[in-house]
């Protein structure tokens, strides 16, 4: 008992890779940095893959970007512009699109470095050290040059075009490495600090985990002049994946100082929706929650970040030129109300990222992905809100659950099944889940891992069959390469699925046997040279095997001419008394057609009989230790041999028994033609002559057989005179019929000696074999 536990098997070997496969996912997940593995990379490449071979896919209306592209450099010259042209492109925006909102995915932290401010300040210290200051016309030409520094301050400028309608959120950055802030200064951390002041979150229920947002150093931040005409500001950090650069998701909350801060797209989410404020939801254990603006409610991760779903390639979302904006070249519906986002597409300006559906994708297109994703919903409600990508710990239990119930699957199904079969299915197996899983990121927004499922198909697979190799299968093919010659498929097959088939012994069950015999082939023998005989009884032999493999039957063994197999073992089935009656009449019309054959040859006609009889028999491996057969044994089994030998009798070469006829007498067409006592057996048994399958006995025989039976009902009765007419009757539609002929002479010989029991019952005594 304790061998067979500890024995290797396929399932076994199955369920210890799926362990090792369950152990390393949890530790590459939930122990680990999920970021250094190498197989939680591909799952990462997987999804891209999905993500960038779908089409595109339904997305916001809303979203469009104002790009400063290649022909809006041409016409204004390399980046950066005059602010004075910001604030044309603002205006712009505002006074003939009327658009609803504008986010700035860029920073102006600078002044603007194409003013003429600085000529103008160059004049009044000149006129001031030359003395002309105190002259009625120099102090005239010093207000004009005065006034002409405010209207030429583009800084301010923009400004006021940013403060006329109060829907314009300006962008910054953090710097997020202490080494990238030796350039500045307490005084600049504090200026910047206090130029984003207020746009910090103002609302958080719970408490945030330290380290769970990424954490900011500095701000890069607009210059007062500019960052006092924005409603609203917002960080337009990304933080690539650390494995391959490829940004697939976006952090809304950054935490600077004692504050958490938006992005710019959630505060452009906020001014659109008309929302007052920013909730964030944040448990000490679990992280952030939930992020709610309005009515809306965002879930992200505990990290505060959203995993973006790319909804196409590049211009996905309809690309404007500040160019054709600013001179009004696009027509007005195309912008009116709608989400601006300004950003660089032009190459040289170097504002591309690399994401699942390109290498060069705009990063202002990242954020109107973003926002975006915040604005549409899922076509299935329990897909969450927003179209945006959602993975929790229970999308890891539910990979553990895959994991574990693909590795019992397979092994208890591959060490069952053929090695073509179990890489079939196998094969199959990972493709449904790997359509389904796709299915999933398609339609609910989420997956379970494709890497490590996939990996336990395969290495189970690989192990299971390779076990079944080296170990289970190396039994089979002894078996096989022993036996094929002269067992029957599926007694290989059961002997190669039970190897203790082979030990001694057998089990008694209800069979068909048949026994066939060709008639006379003493006589045949010699008229046939040794060779002639040897390739007759070979052509003979493959084609009546043939048919009994094609039903399902077992050769036992040839002797000589004869065949003996059996039917219902080893593989069982319910019909085998019909099969063996559709062997027999395959077979007798098989030889008819080879008799021709050999006719017209010039070879002797061959005819052969055959008995069938079905009962319990004993059937397995019988002989030494050493030698054995796999045959069947018992009085059913002699009285099919008897039954073949019986057909002399009657003229006949298909003779069933009574215990055939019953079970398939719905499937054939057969005549009663005794009750016989054969030798060795002394219970006198009824027995049929096997015609036809049902249905295709022809006309003349089906008007005979009544006869036959009628005069077989007198003859019993000994109403020999009354017999012999009907038996007559039978030979005018079958002519010659042998059964007739026999019974016949019978009657004649019993009206001249009369039986001399008086409770004669009509058996016929068989006195050879």
């Amino acid at each position: 008992m304790l061998k067979k536990l500890i024995a290797l098997s396929g399932l076994k070997v199955a369920m210890a890779i799926t362990l090792v496969i369950v152990t390393t996912f949890i530790y590459n997940t939930v122990v680990s940095d999920p970021t250094g593995s190498f197989l939680n990379l591909l799952d990462k490449k997987w999804v891209d893959f999905i993500v960038k071979a779908r089409p595109v896919q339904p997305h916001s209306p809303e979203v469009v970007i104002a790009t400063i592209d290649t022909k809006a450099v041409d016409k204004y010259g390399r980046w950066p512009w005059p602010r004075t042209r910001m604030a044309e492109l603002v205006d712009a925006l505002n006074k003939y699109y009327n658009v609803a909102t504008i986010g700035f995915d860029i920073v102006f932290s600078e002044p603007d470095q194409t003013s003429a401010i600085p000529v103008t300040d160059e004049y009044r210290k000149v006129f001031s050290k030359l003395g002309f200051s105190e002259s009625a016309k120099a102090v005239r030409f010093v207000r004009y040059l005065k006034n002409r520094r405010n209207q030429l301050d583009g800084d301010k400028r923009f400004g006021r075009s940013l403060g006329s309608k109060k829907n314009a959120i300006l962008g910054y950055f953090f710097f997020s490495n202490p080494a990238n802030l030796k350039h500045l200064t307490d005084e600049d951390l504090r200026e910047s600090a206090e130029r984003i002041s207020g746009s910090e979150i103002s609302l958080l229920k719970g408490v945030v985990p330290d380290g769970a947002l990424p954490a900011g150093y500095a701000a890069e931040t607009n210059i007062p002049a500019i960052s006092k005409g924005g409603i609203l500001s917002g960080n337009f950090n990304m933080t690539p994946d650390v494995e391959d650069g490829t940004v697939r998701r976006v952090h809304l909350l950054m935490k600077y100082g004692d504050n958490y801060y938006p992005t710019l797209v959630l505060q452009m989410f906020k001014h659109y929706m008309g929302a007052d404020n920013i909730i964030v939801e944040s448990d000490e254990e679990s992280g952030i929650s939930a992020i709610v603006v309005g009515n809306q409610v965002i879930l992200p991760d505990a990290d505060g970040s959203i995993l973006l779903n790319y909804k196409g390639p590049e211009q996905t979302f309809p690309h404007y030129s500040i160019y054709d904006i600013i001179e009004h070249i696009i027509p007005k519906e195309q912008l009116e109300d709608k989400i601006v986002l300004i950003g660089a597409t032009e190459v040289g300006i170097f504002d591309l990222r690399n994401t699942p559906v390109g290498g060069t994708y705009p990063g202002v297109e990242v954020h109107a992905t973003l926002l975006d994703n915040l604005l549409t919903q899922p076509e299935m409600e329990f897909a969450g809100p927003g179209t945006y990508f959602k993975l929790s710990d229970a999308n890891h239990g539910v990979t553990v659950i895959f994991i574990i119930v693909f590795g019992l699957i397979l092994g208890i199904v591959l060490p069952r099944v053929r090695a073509t079969y179990s890489a079939v299915f196998a094969l199959g197996l990972l493709l449904a889940y790997l359509f389904g899983q796709r299915w999933m990121v398609m339609n609910l927004l989420t997956w379970t891992s494709a890497i490590y499922v996939a990996l336990v198909i395969v290495m189970v697979w690989a192990g299971v069959t390779l076990f079944q190799f080296l170990v289970s299968d190396k039994d089979k093919r002894f078996i096989k390469n022993a036996f094929q010659q002269y067992l029957s498929p599926d007694v290989i097959s059961q002997l190669m699925d039970d190897p203790n088939m082979l030990k001694l012994g057998g089990e008694r069950r209800e069979m068909t046997a048949f026994f066939s015999d060709v008639a006379g082939f003493s006589s045949i023998s010699e008229l046939l040279t040794p060779e002639e005989l040897v390739q007759l009884l070979n052509q003979y032999l493959t084609a009546m095997s043939n048919i009994i493999m094609e039903y399902g039957g077992t050769v036992d063994k040839y002797e000589g001419d004869a065949i003996i197999a059996f039917f219902g073992a080893p593989v069982h089935y319910e019909d085998h008394a019909i099969r063996g009656c559709m062997v027999t009449i395959d077979m007798q019309a098989k030889l008819d057609e080879l008799r021709e054959i050999w006719l017209a040859e010039g070879k002797p006609r061959i005819d052969h009989r055959i008995g069938l009889n079905t009962g319990q028999m004993v059937v397995g491996n019988m002989g030494s230790e050493d030698r054995f057969d796999y045959t069947m044994m018992g009085n059913s089994v002699n009285l099919a041999a008897r039954l073949e030998g019986a057909n002399k009798n009657y003229g006949t070469y298909s003779m069933i028994s009574e215990f055939t006829y019953e079970p398939a007498k719905d499937a054939i067409e057969a005549r009663e033609l005794d009750l016989i006592r054969v030798i060795g057996i002394n219970t006198p048994v009824r027995v049929y002559e096997l015609a036809a399958k049902k249905g295709e006995l022809d006309e003349k025989r089906q008007k005979a057989f009544p006869y036959f039976a009628k005069g077989l009902e007198l003859y019993r009765k000994q109403e020999w005179d009354e017999a012999i007419k009907y038996f007559n009757a039978t030979e005018k539609l079958i002519p010659d019929d042998p059964p007739s002929k026999v019974y016949i002479e019978r009657c004649e010989a019993f009206k001249a000696n009369p039986p001399e029991e008086k409770d004669w019952d009509g058996v016929f005594t068989a006195t050879e074999k």
